[in-house]
């Protein structure tokens, strides 16, 4: 699916309603798919289907609430891949037509 993406947190602590309002969003593929036990969501640029996402992956991700063509996920964000720590992360998710 195709939207726009906001990043809820920073290193784990959620951001103001102020910050969140006044943050960029990002645009792009928004996936959700398994790997091993674990989904990750991704957020891709469609034109390019390799390289890396336009945000880090979402770990563990877990849709919590629905509204319309709006999407709240919560997972985990591992900014240096498997041996760094991981914070906790949401994305605000509002699904575009393409």
């Amino acid at each position: 699916m195709y939207g726009k993406v906001k990043r809820l947190r920073e290193r784990g602590t959620r951001l103001s309603d102020r910050d969140i309002a006044k943050a960029p969003h990002v645009e792009g593929e928004v996936t959700l798919a398994g790997l091993g036990p674990v989904l990750v969501a991704q957020v891709r640029d469609p034109n390019f289907q390799v390289g890396t996402g336009l945000l880090p992956q979402l770990y563990e991700a877990r849709l919590t609430t629905m509204h319309g063509n709006k999407m709240l996920f919560k997972g985990e964000e591992r900014p240096q891949g498997d041996t760094g720590p991981a914070y906790v992360q949401e994305w605000a998710v509002v699904v575009e037509p393409r």
